[in-house]
């Protein structure tokens, strides 16, 4: 049984801040975090990658890191991952994104070596990828964060190309993308985070362009169906229960929300800003509880 929105938390990376960081969705304003994972303990320097899994599992890796690591539900402070990912044979490059897909396997975007790496649930420890997506058919030009829509096809965000790419089900190796989403059209410039909506729609969260929203089964050179342009150097997007918008400015320190059908320069519905809040740099979002 789904969880009242009044449960549910809005967690982001907040890689200068050293943390990750929740808040409810019901939060507005200078409010302190629910939850705050930062210390020594536990291996987060300057996260710039965030997911989560349907357990409640908490994944983050630090900005150009090559380790992944693991937190509990539940986990908050100075605590230990349950589990890190890394090592030669994982193949884990430079990550700037992470994917957890809905059989729990975790996807690794590496952005210096192109390639996206998958690893099976419950990876732990120096553990070999179980298929990897890389190679001059791909397309991937310094790929960044990743979504995965309802009949499992993998979109990736290029920044190096301004382009996103999407994989079919079970694409490996040097696989041809499904479809690429470019052009003058797309107003796309370094789009950096993706989602989906209820509706199919591809949400991106463009570092310079700020929220693109693509209708469903968009590709080639599409004009997005909105795109909210009153947002700082976007970095985290992601749609919640009644599809509203929520969105990570890492250039203004805040989270918002907006309405569904948000369009041009809208005021949010909410924010999340101050400096109780201590956002500064946040990335990436997942909802969990």
């Amino acid at each position: 049984m789904a969880q009242p929105l009044s449960k549910v938390r809005v967690f982001t990376a907040n890689r200068d801040g050293a943390s990750v960081l929740a808040f409810s969705v019901k939060a507005s304003g200078n409010v302190a975090p629910a939850v705050k994972i930062t210390g020594s303990r536990t291996g987060l320097s300057d996260p710039d990658s965030l997911a989560m899994d349907a357990s409640g599992n908490i994944y983050a890796a630090n900005d150009s890191g090559t380790e992944v690591q693991v937190f509990s539900p539940g986990a908050d402070g100075n605590v230990k991952p349950k589990r890190v990912i890394g090592g030669s044979s994982s193949h884990i490059g430079p990550t700037e994104g992470l994917l957890v897909d809905p059989s729990g396997n975790l996807w690794v975007s590496d952005f210096a070596d192109a390639a996206i790496t998958e690893y099976p649930p419950g990876a732990h420890g120096n553990v070999a990828p179980i298929d990897t997506i890389s190679g001059s058919n791909t397309k991937l030009s310094t790929p960044v964060g990743m979504a995965m829509d309802s009949h499992g096809k993998l979109f990736v965000a290029n920044i190096g190309s301004a382009s996103i790419n999407a994989y079919s089900a079970g694409a490996s190796g040097n696989a041809k993308p499904a479809l690429t989403i470019s052009g003058s059209n797309t107003n796309l410039s370094r789009p950096f985070s993706l989602g989906f909506d209820s509706k199919g729609r591809l949400l991106v969260a463009d570092e310079s362009a700020g929220i693109l929203v693509f209708a469903k089964n968009a590709k080639g050179n599409a004009t997005p169906v909105a795109h909210i342009t009153s947002v700082l150097s976007p970095a985290g997007v992601a749609a919640d229960s009644k599809d509203h918008i929520w969105v990570a400015e890492f250039g203004g320190a805040a989270i918002d929300e907006f309405a569904r059908n948000a369009n041009g320069n809208p005021a949010p519905l909410s924010q999340i800003i101050g400096a109780n809040t201590t956002l500064d740099g946040p990335n990436y979002i997942a909802f969990g509880h």
